[in-house]
């Protein structure tokens, strides 16, 4: 149990899913295969970032919650 929801498999695979959909965004935003022009595009880049760092963290401490650790 983490923040009082029962994790699940299933929801430790759709948060790894959604973390690695957004990682590869970053990556081919980061390599312009996906273009942002301006400033629209260093925002963008950022905020992603720190999406992902908040949706890994979560599912870092969701997958060692079910494993028992934490």
């Amino acid at each position: 149990m983490l923040l009082g929801i029962v994790v699940t498999p299933v929801m430790l695979v759709v948060g790894g899913g959604a973390v690695f959909l957004m990682m590869v965004f970053q990556i081919l935003q980061g390599m312009r295969k996906i273009k942002f022009k301006g400033v629209l595009h260093l925002k963008v880049h950022k905020w992603v970032a720190f999406v992902i760092l908040a949706g890994s963290v979560f599912h870092m401490a969701a997958a060692l919650a079910y494993l028992g650790i934490v």
